[in-house]
């Protein structure tokens, strides 16, 4: 697997700097990619402008950098589709426009795939987030989105469990979009979800969840290539925006993927009531407008889903990214 080559998939969006500094991680990657595919959102020209002064130093290392603008709606899931139809490479790693990759990444994904020969999908490991110990206890006991050490899991509310700290290769339910390699083989199945526009929350754990489901023990998580997520907010949607579309997308996503027994809808009722609460409990730790504005964003989140239930239950969801 190791003599393998690799297309790096990058969907982006207005964020020309960010950009520059993951393409410069990936310049000095041990094992080089032989193709980087940049799908651009945007609808101006800066990102085109520092793809082509790159493309000289990519080409004389051996490499080749397409450069694909999104004549479509701006969508990460769409522009990964487009970079993976466009792919020539047997494995796709798909990475974000603000990470910057350790100069071992890809290197230690390969050796994670000659390890696990059976291997669909290995994702790498985010090297900077931020823990707080409380809350992640609290969130566990509301199913919603926590880590635990070597502990990668999909939970029937549909919040994923994220394996922090990582000491071992792990066997995984879900992996991220944004730093994970997939061999090219499974888009002939799979798709990223191409009816989630712009902020596409729980974009990954739709695809990945899906594939584990048809490949159980297929993905895995490796602490040994490592990354820092920048998390930039250049290219970001209003905060209102993205708190609908979270909870949209992840009522969406819950009905399209978990079986809707009653106990996993209890799950996921009993998430959405823990998450308020937590955010009622942060603003009187720390009242502020913000913290405020967060509550009522949310509080009227929900109710534009309990009003829209039908549709998302259907699978429809229309209804909502046609205003984005």
């Amino acid at each position: 697997m190791s003599d393998m080559n690799v297309s790096i998939i990058i969907p982006t969006y207005k964020r020309s700097h960010d950009l520059k500094e993951c393409l410069d991680s990936i310049f000095i990657q041990t094992k080089f990619p032989s193709e980087i595919i940049v799908v651009d959102n945007a609808d101006d020209f800066e990102t085109e402008k520092i793809v082509s002064v790159e493309k000289v130093f990519f080409e004389n290392k051996g490499a080749i950098i397409k450069y694909i603008k999104n004549g479509k709606l701006n969508s990460a899931n769409i522009a990964r589709n487009i970079g993976a139809d466009n792919a020539k490479n047997d494995l796709l790693l798909f990475v974000d426009d603000d990470v910057v990759l350790d100069p071992n990444f890809i290197k230690e994904i390969l050796n994670a795939f000659s390890q696990y020969p059976n291997a669909i999908g290995v994702q790498g490991y985010i090297q900077n987030m931020e823990v707080n110990p409380l809350i992640d206890i609290i969130e566990r006991v509301f199913f919603l989105k926590h880590s635990r050490k070597n502990r990668n899991q999909l939970l029937s509310s549909f919040q994923d469990v994220y394996a922090y700290p990582l000491t071992k290769i792990v066997s995984c339910q879900w992996l991220m979009a944004g730093c994970t390699c997939y061999i090219k083989d499974v888009f002939d199945k799979f798709k990223f979800d191409e009816y989630l526009y712009k902020y596409c929350a729980g974009d990954d754990a739709d695809l990945s969840f899906r594939i584990n489901k048809m490949y159980p023990g297929t993905l895995y998580q490796t602490p040994f290539a490592k990354l820092i997520h920048k998390v930039s907010s250049s290219g970001r949607p209003a905060k209102k925006e993205i708190i609908f579309t979270t909870q949209v997308y992840h009522t969406y996503l819950f009905f399209k993927n978990i079986d809707q027994n009653i106990l996993n809808k209890c799950m996921f009722v009993w998430s959405r009531i823990g998450l308020i609460m937590t955010k009622v409990g942060v603003f009187f730790l720390k009242p502020s407008q913000n913290n405020l504005l967060y509550i009522k964003y949310l509080f009227g989140a929900y109710l534009y889903c309990l009003k829209n239930l039908k549709y998302l239950k259907d699978g429809e969801i229309a209804f909502y990214t046609s205003n984005l």
